[in-house]
């Protein structure tokens, strides 16, 4: 399998913490974050990309996607907050040649003064971390 989540993580957490220095970044899901602005950046999927395998049978390419949450309890501007950290990761996503699937708002019905967008990511990858556009 090829696995390069760690250097992604590492690049994309990078772009969070230039946008909002402070920021808690992790590389799973955090229900409750120590604190904000909170973002989370994990590979969700990992399959070999179809129709790339070789007669030597091991994985050259995989497919894989991304989700970045951001939550915010600003009391200026919550939603500014989590567009601009979004806004930096996706320029680098954009670099890596990642194409993004979705951006918006969730609803957070269990605690309506913390704020949060999701964006999705996917994109191709090498056996040498380099990405492909799909």
């Amino acid at each position: 399998m090829i696995d390069h989540e760690v250097d992604v993580f590492d690049e994309m957490a990078r772009e969070a913490l230039e946008a909002a220095p402070g920021a808690y970044v992790s590389s799973q899901h955090v229900s409750a974050p120590p604190q904000f602005p909170a973002v989370s950046i994990v590979e969700t999927s990992n399959v070999e990309a179809e129709g790339t395998r070789d007669s030597s049978d091991s994985e050259r390419y995989c497919a894989v996607t991304y989700e970045v949450n951001v939550y915010s309890a600003s009391r200026d501007d919550p939603k500014e907050e989590c567009r601009r950290i979004i806004g930096a990761i996706d320029g680098r996503m954009r670099f890596r040649n990642m194409t993004r699937t979705y951006c918006g708002p969730v609803d957070n019905a269990a605690d309506p003064s913390i704020y949060r967008m999701v964006a999705r990511y996917t994109g191709v990858m090498d056996i040498s971390g380099t990405f492909y556009e799909r």
